[in-house]
């Protein structure tokens, strides 16, 4: 946690987490801007498809998706996918099928989710930049190749 003790964060508006969420010291970082009022944006590669999600610092915290001691981190933000779909009455069937494949192993970190996670991020940066409306989490932005959602 040294690391993230010492990363100047004086003068940022907004921070991205694009690490893989796999220890501590990426939701630790998350902490370090909270403390310091910076919205965090969190851009995940899901293979085919990329999930973002922007946290408010005062906000539900976006490390509620994994469980300590849980599934890997992809099929914890998987199983949260669809049962936000399915409360919202929206099923996400292809994040169904990929839990179930790779509950096993973790999702493949294709090239794809990463280009559809960078433009979205783009996106939200500028939509921030210029004071317009974005989702905070637990909503967020979902975007599957050549999927229905």
């Amino acid at each position: 946690m040294e690391d993230v003790d010492a990363c100047p964060l004086s003068g940022i508006r907004y921070a991205v987490n694009a690490t893989l969420h796999d220890n501590e010291a990426s939701f630790a970082f998350d902490e370090k801007c909270k403390e310091q009022g910076i919205p965090v944006i969190h851009a995940v590669n899901l293979g085919k498809a990329a999930f973002l999600a922007v946290e408010k610092p005062k906000g539900y915290p976006f490390s509620e998706v994994v469980k300590k001691g849980s599934d890997d981190f992809r099929c914890s933000l998987g199983k949260y996918i669809s049962q936000y779909g399915m409360f919202w009455q929206m099923p996400v069937p292809w994040i169904d099928e990929a839990i179930r494949h790779y509950s096993e192993e973790s999702f493949p970190q294709l090239g794809i989710g990463a280009y559809i996670a960078a433009g979205y991020c783009a996106n939200i940066l500028a939509n921030l930049a210029e004071g317009k409306e974005v989702k905070y989490f637990p909503k967020f932005y979902l975007s599957p190749l050549l999927e229905e959602i």
